[in-house]
């Protein structure tokens, strides 16, 4: 054990002043397949900590961290065995990993400094660009790892470290798309419902059954001569409160500062709001599209559409609300729904990765769509500590809530988002888009007064770094 714990201890040194750049050898590090099992461990605790001190007091302990962290610590074996074979070093398949370990704990501290400089009240560009040069510097430490577990001599040793750094780093860009962002902690509400109930519960499906046909029932008529807006907030992935929250938020901001009090429903899936809020299915938006539709004055009001989930490369919007099995949301079925409710003036705004999908099936001359993301790329902010989306954050509660168009909104949700993303170290961008329609345009002078009416306290959200080995970075 003395051994053991000796061998972990130079490991971690050794580790720090590769990270510092101070003069280390390859045979600095005990390199063996404990050692290697200690230093995952090490780190998984980090990211414990770190998860535990991002969450307030009523956090949850929850296993499916431990997921994420078995996803990179297998992601970095992969690349390390991919680089061993690729250089014919095998002996690169057990020293890399381990050295980039070792290097990590420092990194994985420096990973909070733009959050810190934030709570400080520090300015936004000095906390964006300390996250610019802490991915820099993992970027840079990965390279020297690859130089230390090179076995000497080498040709082509500094190209070749080059390469193997920047493989090493791709995941830092591409991890987040390719599996689940999971912290170690998360809000009680997105773990369980306090009353033991779920969405097949018969009390839940008996209320179910007359909480729509309700809240409709309470929407205010539309007033003659006068351009009315309805809000309809939509968020059918209820597996993670962020959704719920999120779609919450933005209603606030549309009753307290658009004029849509008394003329706004929400239609949610989470465990907490299966007796209080609507289903968010395809047949009740449908429901709720059409009740709207034959209440408006169709050549006049305007119907505003807030969707957020997680989105897929065929644009589909992720459905959950267990153990009922639901229809998944597209452009083509919303386009659909809308005409078949007769409703002509139309805002569509999607927070969900991908989205940009939504643009080409909805547009027409009386539409305006907003995505998060252009059609190829991902959003971000949707993890389980985070109280809204990036985009939704900065589009309700930055721009609406202060801007008086929907256009000068959308110049302030795409500025915010693009300072988070580069100070949060996450890429490539998701280029938020707009499409507005020749007529829509002149529509939305009828809004813009309204957008001067009233004030809203912007919510804080906060920040979803990655987690794991490279959901951290």
């Amino acid at each position: 054990m003395r051994y053991f714990l000796a061998s972990f201890a130079r490991n971690l040194f050794a580790g720090l002043k590769t990270t510092l750049f101070l003069p280390v050898s390859r045979l600095a590090f005990r390199v063996d397949a404990a050692q290697l099992f200690a230093l995952f461990i090490f780190s998984a605790l980090l990211d414990v900590a770190r998860d535990w001190m991002r969450t307030d007091a009523d956090r949850v302990f929850s296993l499916l961290g431990a997921g994420t962290e078995f996803y990179g610590a297998g992601l970095l074996l992969f690349l390390a065995a991919l680089l061993a074979l690729a250089y014919r070093q095998r002996g690169m398949l057990m020293r890399l990993p381990l050295i980039v370990l070792a290097a990590l704990p420092l990194l994985q501290v420096a990973l909070e400094l733009p959050d810190v400089l934030r709570t400080f009240a520090f300015p936004s560009w000095l906390a964006s660009r300390t996250g610019d040069a802490v991915l820099v510097w993992i970027i840079v430490v990965f390279i020297r790892c690859m130089m230390l577990a090179m076995a000497p001599p080498t040709s082509m040793r500094i190209p070749r470290a080059l390469i193997g750094g920047l493989v090493l780093s791709t995941p830092i860009w591409f991890g987040n798309s390719l599996a689940p962002n999971d912290p170690w902690f998360a809000k009680p509400s997105a773990v369980v419902d306090e009353s033991g109930l779920n969405a097949g519960s018969e009390p839940v499906l008996a209320t179910q059954s007359f909480l729509l046909d309700q809240l409709l029932g309470k929407l205010d008529d539309e007033r003659p001569g006068v351009t009315d807006l309805y809000f309809i907030g939509f968020a059918p992935y209820g597996a993670q409160d962020v959704f719920r929250k999120d779609v919450e938020a933005a209603q606030h901001v549309m009753d307290e500062r658009w004029g849509t009090a008394g003329r706004s429903i929400v239609l949610l899936n989470n465990p907490g709001t299966l007796l209080s809020a609507p289903f968010a299915t395809v047949t009740n938006l449908r429901e709720t599209l059409n009740e709207i539709g034959g209440a408006i004055d169709a050549d006049n009001d305007v119907v505003m559409l807030y969707l957020a989930s997680h989105g897929s490369r065929d644009f589909k919007l992720a459905a959950a609300q267990p153990p009922l099995s639901l229809v998944e949301l597209t452009p083509a079925g919303l386009r659909q729904m809308l005409d078949d409710a007769g409703i002509g003036w139309r805002i569509v705004v999607v927070s969900a990765c991908f989205s940009g999908g939504y643009i080409e099936p909805l547009k027409d001359d009386r539409t305006l769509v907003i995505t998060a993301a252009q059609s190829d790329r991902i959003s971000f902010g949707c993890g389980d500590r985070s109280d809204a989306t990036f985009f939704g954050e900065a589009f309700f509660q930055r721009g609406l809530a202060t801007a008086d168009s929907f256009e000068a909104a959308f110049d302030i949700a795409k500025k915010r988002v693009d300072e988070r993303e580069r100070a949060e170290g996450y890429s490539p961008a998701s280029n938020p888009q707009i499409w507005i329609g020749a007529a829509m345009k002149e529509k939305l002078k009828a809004l813009r007064t309204r957008g001067q009416v009233g004030t809203t306290t912007a919510l804080k959200s906060r920040k979803d770094p990655r987690s794991g080995f490279y959901r951290r970075i």
